[in-house]
């Protein structure tokens, strides 16, 4: 089993698992399925490595295959309704090449969606921004800097201007503005202490929420500067407390009490739901293609 994958909207919570043949199904924030979700496979039924999912306005479901380098859309129901591939990979480290993609984020304005494509590795060309047909629009600088190099990016996340790279062998997070470099951060749990970025979520209000690796795995809420806040969970096997994280997503309230937090954890075995002020309030009982 992957680490899967999740993408909420309007409350209504996506999450993706795969093995062989991926699996996806809506939930509401208590648990309940909305639907019977659906599942499919790569191109002649070949295995797939799922590398994230994300809705658009339209309720289509986007999702980048690591393995085939293939970006593919669904409807809810699970008709295909756009796909395409990146460039020949010739050569590995090239502009818009997307095999061994880990995520894509969406961008949507009136006039049109484009897609933010990650991938992993040590590569100067780990983060492509591309037209919904697959055409590169750019590939965004490292640190600023053509000559440098990502470091194996995990998550990639999309609000509004802003772009967010999390990197865990580094140990830090890249902001991107209208997908230029602005700045870069380290999260420290405590004075000198730092853990890896590997997945985050952004609240409305400049704050973020990010899934710590290594070994101080744990849930905090950080500022628009990356400077923690509160912790909202730390590493452990019992409930509310987290090991081998593989995505969050978040849903803000009108307070910390209401506002969600859902995160897949466990090698994406369990699925829990926190608030903003750090209780937990349960994980779900069933999650799409368990048994498969």
């Amino acid at each position: 089993m992957n680490h899967g994958s999740l993408s909420l909207r309007g409350g209504v919570l996506h999450v993706a698992r795969h093995v062989r043949r991926a699996h996806v199904q809506p939930f509401d924030l208590d648990g309940r399925a909305l639907g019977p979700g659906f599942s499919f496979g790569g191109r002649a039924d070949a295995p797939l490595e799922l590398g994230g999912i994300e809705i658009d306005s339209d309720r289509q479901v986007w999702t980048v295959d690591a393995r085939a380098g293939e970006v593919r859309a669904f409807s809810l129901f699970g008709r295909e309704s756009a796909a395409f591939v990146g460039a020949a990979a010739e050569r590995d480290d090239v502009r818009g090449v997307i095999a061994d993609a880990t995520d894509l984020a969406l961008h949507e304005t009136d006039e049109a969606l484009s897609l933010v494509v990650s991938r992993g590795g040590v590569r100067r060309h780990g983060l492509a921004l591309l037209r919904r047909d697959g055409r590169l629009v750019e590939s965004l600088r490292p640190l600023g800097d053509p000559l440098e190099r990502f470091g194996g990016i995990s998550r990639v996340v999309q609000q509004g201007p802003w772009t967010f790279a999390c990197e865990p062998t580094m140990g830090r997070v890249q902001v991107y503005r209208d997908f230029e470099f602005h700045f870069s951060f380290r999260v420290e749990l405590r004075s000198g202490e730092r853990a890896g970025p590997l997945a985050l979520a952004a609240l409305p209000d400049g704050r973020l929420v990010i899934a710590l690796t290594g070994s101080r795995t744990a849930l905090v809420l950080v500022d628009a500067a990356g400077r923690v806040l509160a912790p909202l969970a730390l590493s452990g096997d019992g409930p509310g407390e987290l090991r081998d994280v593989g995505d969050v997503a978040v849903e803000a309230g009108p307070s910390e009490r209401d506002s969600r937090v859902a995160v897949i954890d466990r090698d994406a075995e369990r699925l829990q739901v926190f608030t903003l002020d750090g209780r937990c309030l349960g994980e779900f009982e069933a999650l799409p293609g368990a048994g498969s």
